[in-house]
């Protein structure tokens, strides 16, 4: 169904919190966002791990991965609210990479992910743009995307023996150039894992699947693969651990 690109050396950037090998730089700064405007907030549950419209200018707080052409940064060109964006782009040159992550303070039995996307600039066909990725540890198991082919929304999970599954949540294409509300929400439990995707406040999955997962630790936007050519803003973005 998809392309598969495997990862190459890539340069960090990241946060003033260390995790692992990541070591700590600062991320690009806007310099045309409201600084101070109150954090995001939505009703699901769960304690909050970040609450973030972008309006500091930084990715500061975030793991920040970017190699190649591949960029991460924050944007004043448009904006969900205010006026200010987190900006990922990648090209389909060898070894672009551009995604950032947001860490869960320990392994978590859950986590929600909420968040405002425009993908602005579609990748090549037979790839995808991702929206979120979950892990666990270094393995992603779980995650939704907008599939190039022909701009439907997609769950791809890793099951337990190795391979990929995928289930088709939307049948009709998403646009481009507009912002779109998506919501993740993941209780991983290996064989017995639950899965719940809104989109546009429209709920499209919700149920059980079976992976490799008995936690979560990092959500992800943006890919770890390079030549996963996309440009996406996002906004107004919230995570929260617990099941």
């Amino acid at each position: 169904m998809k392309t598969r690109f495997f990862t190459t050396a890539a340069t960090i950037l990241a946060i003033p919190i260390v995790t692992g090998s990541l070591a700590a730089v600062p991320a690009q700064a806007a310099t045309a966002c409201r600084v101070g405007t109150p954090a995001p907030a939505d009703s699901y549950p769960g304690t909050v791990v970040t609450a973030n419209n972008f309006e500091s200018g930084t990715l500061s707080g975030f793991l920040v991965k970017t190699s190649g052409t591949g960029t991460a940064s924050v944007t004043s060109t448009i904006a969900k609210s205010g006026t200010c964006s987190a900006y990922l782009h990648a090209t389909a040159d060898a070894g672009s990479i551009a995604d950032f992550s947001s860490a869960l303070p320990a392994p978590s039995a859950g986590a929600y992910a909420d968040g405002w996307f425009d993908i602005s600039q579609a990748g090549v066909s037979g790839n995808d743009v991702p929206y979120f990725r979950f892990f666990s540890g270094n393995t992603r198991f779980a995650d939704i995307y907008r599939y190039n082919s022909n701009g439907q929304l997609w769950l791809q999970v890793l099951s337990p023996s190795g391979s990929f599954t995928y289930t088709k949540l939307m049948a009709s294409s998403i646009t481009l150039n507009s912002w779109h509300h998506v919501v993740m929400h993941a209780v991983p439990k290996g064989t017995a894992t639950t899965v719940q995707v809104w989109f546009d406040n429209v709920a499209v999955f919700s149920g059980q699947v079976s992976t490799v997962a008995t936690s979560v630790d990092r959500i992800q936007l943006g890919s770890e693969h390079d030549r996963q050519l996309g440009d996406t803003h996002i906004d107004n973005l919230i995570v929260k651990a617990g099941s």
